[in-house]
């Protein structure tokens, strides 16, 4: 037999089935909204330029523990530009990457930077560098660009990232 309380406690509430119902629409909604608010090229800017300033960092450290010079070069300015890593000099080179940026970004073109066995950024002769070098990467949204600058300091070789 059945009381007016039991009865009022299995109509108050919803069932866990509903719930879950409920959390997969609420977050299926949020993605689609994600979607229409932030351009998938503008979100993935700032990760493409951490990408560039890893490979940089990579050419850093592969001078240092193979004791040899490594240069990085804008291969293919431009949209969906690629930047490469190689050995300064002729012998193999077996390190040599590169990165192939996407969705339209743009790498600013720009020389070729060298890193001396001790990590520090060098000429193509070897002797210091006078001024810092920047790479650019850059992704046209509507009448302004969004622009992330990496910079390789001359004394210190220090690589930092700034939009």
């Amino acid at each position: 037999m059945r009381t007016a309380s039991t009865t009022q406690r299995a109509v108050a509430g919803f069932t866990l089935l509903e719930l879950v119902f409920i959390i997969v629409i609420l977050g299926v909604l949020a993605k689609v909204a994600m979607m229409k608010l932030v351009a998938p090229a503008t979100m993935t800017l700032p990760t493409q330029a951490q990408s560039l300033a890893d490979l940089i960092r990579r050419a850093q450290n592969l001078a240092v523990v193979r004791g040899q010079r490594m240069s990085v070069s804008v291969a293919t300015p431009g949209a969906n530009g690629r930047v490469v890593v190689a050995c300064a000099a002729s012998a193999p080179c077996n390190t040599d990457t590169s990165l192939t940026l996407s969705q339209g970004v743009v790498v600013g073109s720009t020389g070729t930077i060298y890193f001396n066995s001790l990590g520090l950024p060098v000429t193509s002769a070897g002797t210091a560098l006078a001024s810092d070098t920047s790479f650019t990467l850059s992704y046209p949204t509507g009448s302004t660009n969004a622009t992330y600058t990496l910079t390789v300091a001359a004394l210190t070789g220090r690589i930092s990232v700034s939009p």
